[in-house]
C-alpha cells in the first residue's frame, strides 16, 4: 500500500517552524512510536522528512510532512471507506490539533516572548538554536504515555524506542504495511495494544524482550489500574485529567516503578498540567545555572526536598506554563549531533624493507680518573653492519 500522492491528496495547515517543529517535537524524548524516513527533494522549501505512526479512534497511520510554512499531514485507512469518512468529518485535521495543542495554544513565540520576560537571567540569556525552535509539548494517549514513562526508567531514548515498538509488535495485530517514502523497504504499522489485549501474566513475556526488571512495574500497574477501572482503564486514566495535581499524582506514585518524575513527564505530557516541570539531574543543572539559584541546592544528589524545591524555583520564574519552558531549555541544552561518519575496514598487507647502512667508526672514548690522576684510554672499534627488516601489518 502506499501513500496519497503529495501534496495533493494531503491536507495542510498553515504554520511557521516557530509555531512547530516537527523535528524538535516527536523524536526527543516525549513519544516513541514515531517512524522517521528521510525525503529525497531539490525543491527548496519541500518537505525532506516524514514522520508516522499508527493511532486509534478511527485505526490508521497518520503521516506527517512540513515545510517552513505549512504542516501537511494525511491519514492513511486500512480501507477506503474509513478515509472517505476521515476527509468528510476531518477526523485527522482535529487529531493534530488536540495531540500538538494547536488550538489550546495557537501562538508558541508568544510564549517564548513571556519566559524571556519572567525570567531574562536564565531564559533570557539563552540561545534559542534551531533544536529549540518550534518545540511543543504534546497531549498524548495516557495509557500510552504511562507504559512508555515506565519503560523510560534509566534508559535512553533509542531503546525506549525499541521497545515500545517491540511491545505494540508483540500485542497488536498489523495494521496497514505501506511502502517507505525514501523507497527503501516498507513498514508494517501497529497500534499500540489496549490494556485489554495484554495477557495477565506479563512479566516473563516482557523480560523476554528486553524490558529487564521494568517488566514487573508493568505487570503490577497493570493490575492495580484494572482493579481501581476493571476494563475500562484508558477511560479511567482521561478521567484524571479533570482532577487536580497532588490527587492525580497520589495515584500515579502508588503504580509500581512510578516516582515523581515519572508521575511529573506523564501529567505533563497527557493530563493538561502545564505548569509542572519534571527534575532530573539535567534539568537541575540548567537551574543551578541562574544567579539566585539557592547555594545549598547546587551539586546536591537528588533527594525529595532538593526535587520540590528546584522544581518550585523554576515554576516561580517560569510561570504556570513552566512544563513547557522546560522542555524548550532541556532542548537549547542539547549539545549538536555529531555528523555520521562511515568507517569501512579494510586488511591491508604490506611489506616494507628499511635498510640502514652505517660506514665503519673507530670513536675515542677518554675516561678521567681524578682521584687516581691516572688516565685510562678505551679504544673501541664498533662496526655496525648493514640490517635488513622485514614489517608486515
Amino acid at each position: 500500500m502506499s501513500r496519497p500522492p503529495f501534496p495533493s491528496g494531503w491536507s495542510s495547515i498553515p504554520l511557521s517552524l516557530k509555531n512547530l517543529t516537527l523535528a524538535n517535537s516527536l523524536p526527543v524524548g516525549q513519544s516513541f512510536l514515531w517512524h522517521r524516513h528521510a525525503i529525497a527533494s531539490s525543491t527548496p522549501g519541500c518537505p525532506t522528512e516524514e514522520f508516522s505512526r499508527a493511532v486509534d479512534n478511527p485505526p490508521r497511520v497518520v503521516c506527517l510532512r512540513q515545510s517552513p510554512s505549512h504542516l501537511y499531514y494525511t491519514g492513511v485507512y486500512p480501507n477506503e471507506h474509513d478515509a472517505l469518512a476521515d476527509l468528510r468529518r476531518g477526523i485527522t485535521k482535529d487529531w493534530v490539533n488536540d495531540y500538538f495543542q494547536l488550538k489550546a495554544h495557537p501562538e508558541l513565540e508568544k510564549m517564548y516572548d513571556d519566559w524571556r520576560a519572567r525570567d531574562p537571567e536564565l531564559f533570557g540569556k539563552v540561545e534559542v538554536n534551531k533544536r529549540a525552535v518550534g518545540v511543543r509539548v504534546l497531549r498524548q494517549d495516557p495509557w500510552e504515555c504511562l507504559i512508555a514513562f515506565i519503560t523510560s526508567t534509566n534508559n535512553h531514548i533509542p531503546r525506549i524506542t525499541s521497545l515500545l515498538h517491540r511491545f505494540s509488535q508483540s500485542f497488536s495485530p498489523p495494521l496497514v504495511t505501506l511502502h517507505n517514502p525514501d523507497n527503501d523497504g516498507e513498514t508494517t504499522y501497529h497500534l499500540f495494544p489496549t490494556p485489554t489485549a495484554l495477557p495477565t501474566k506479563l512479566e516473563a513475556l516482557l523480560r523476554s524482550m528486553g524490558f529487564g526488571y521494568r517488566a514487573s512495574f508493568i505487570e503490577s500497574s497493570l493490575q492495580t489500574l484494572e482493579e481501581e477501572f476493571k476494563e475500562e482503564i484508558e477511560a479511567g486514566l482521561l478521567r484524571w485529567r479533570n482532577q487536580d495535581v497532588d490527587t492525580v499524582r497520589e495515584k500515579l506514585v502508588a503504580l509500581k516503578g512510578v516516582g515523581r518524575k515519572v508521575a511529573d513527564c506523564v501529567m505533563l505530557m497527557c493530563m493538561d498540567k502545564p505548569s509542572l516541570i519534571p527534575i532530573d539531574t539535567h534539568v537541575a543543572a540548567i537551574a543551578a545555572r541562574h544567579p539566585a539559584f539557592p547555594s545549598r541546592l547546587r551539586n546536591k544528589p537528588m533527594s525529595k526536598q532538593v526535587y520540590d524545591e528546584t522544581q518550585q524555583f523554576l515554576l516561580d520564574r517560569w510561570g504556570p506554563m513552566g512544563g513547557w519552558c522546560q522542555a524548550v531549555m532541556f532542548a537549547a541544552d542539547l549539545p549538536e549531533p555529531k555528523p555520521k561518519v562511515k568507517v569501512v575496514k579494510t586488511k591491508v598487507n604490506t611489506s616494507v624493507t628499511v635498510k640502514r647502512k652505517l660506514e665503519e667508526v673507530s670513536p675515542t672514548l677518554n675516561l678521567k680518573r681524578t682521584r687516581s690522576a691516572t688516565r685510562l684510554e678505551l679504544k673501541q672499534t664498533r662496526t655496525i653492519v648493514t640490517d635488513e627488516v622485514k614489517m608486515e601489518e
